[in-house]
């Protein structure tokens, strides 16, 4: 059995828990398609995580994951609703979940950490997890500045588990270019804001669509921590709300954040197309 028939799911596929982008009806609907959705818990209370998993479990029978911002202040909430909740998949970012490895162990929880270099993923290694997923400054949101693909050939030969490639994967030429180089499956971000279910704001996604090669860019906020996001006027900082942009369409406010594969997609599909174009089907 594979490792990902392992999770119950169909594809080598996870959707990125992007924070306020993930709305149980994309969750949902890439779950029921075969791929693994995923919560995007940042930003959220732990009330607010629990009740996007109820509904998400009124919308699919499929697994579904969460994904936890580690430098969030409420994590020990939003981990004890995981548990209660028994989600059986956690993606982390933003710091080690080391601290918590005892608790998602005991819980039965699949541990899939996020890393932006060889020497965060050696550290991941060393802890029981059940996977790493790569990501490179392709992709969309707070990133590293290593790019996808000497990213996995650093990693593939030193990790014997899964290896999940993320940043600018977005049809099947993208994820087998990833496979080449050693990752087994792939986490995709920007090209589910086009889902049809996804219910960021119509300027959001018509930025996304409008977007041509080179149009993202790096910025950096006051501690130096990168982030990827679209061009735009009155584009300052990285600090700008995501929030504002994925519920207001805020073009001056908002922080419009999306990966390379921006350049690469230009229409709204249901998540079910999207996932089938990745996965070459």
């Amino acid at each position: 059995m594979t490792w990902y028939h392992q999770l119950g799911i169909k594809y080598p596929l996870f959707q990125g828990g992007m924070a306020w982008a993930t709305n149980v009806e994309l969750v949902a609907a890439v779950s029921n398609n075969g791929a693994l959705g995923i919560i995007g818990s940042g930003g959220r209370t732990a009330s607010e995580l629990q009740e996007m998993i109820h509904q998400t479990k009124r919308l699919t029978s499929s697994p579904f994951g969460v994904n936890l911002m580690l430098l969030d202040k409420n994590i020990d909430q939003l981990l004890q609703v995981i548990c209660d909740e028994k989600i059986s998949v956690v993606t982390t970012g933003a710091g080690s979940p080391k601290k918590y490895i005892d608790t998602i162990a005991a819980n039965h929880i699949k541990l899939f950490p996020v890393v932006p270099s060889l020497k965060i993923a050696k550290k991941m290694l060393e802890l029981p997890v059940t996977g790493i997923i790569a990501e490179g400054t392709e992709a969309g949101g707070h990133v590293g500045t290593q790019n996808l693909s000497s990213l996995l050939e650093e990693i593939a030969s030193l990790c014997p588990l899964p290896l999940i490639a993320a940043g600018g994967i977005h049809d099947y030429h993208s994820f087998s270019s990833a496979k080449n180089l050693g990752a087994s499956g792939a986490q995709v971000g920007t090209a589910f804001l086009l889902a049809k279910e996804c219910q960021i704001s119509s300027t959001y996604q018509k930025l996304i669509c409008q977007s041509e090669k080179n149009e993202t860019i790096l910025i950096s906020n006051k501690k130096g921590h990168l982030a990827r996001l679209l061009k735009k006027p009155s584009e300052t900082s990285s600090n700008q709300s995501l929030k504002s942009a994925v519920e207001q369409g805020d073009l001056l406010n908002g922080a419009f954040m999306a990966g390379t594969s921006s350049a690469y997609i230009n229409k709204i599909e249901p998540a079910e197309t999207i996932i089938k174009r990745i996965i070459g089907k």
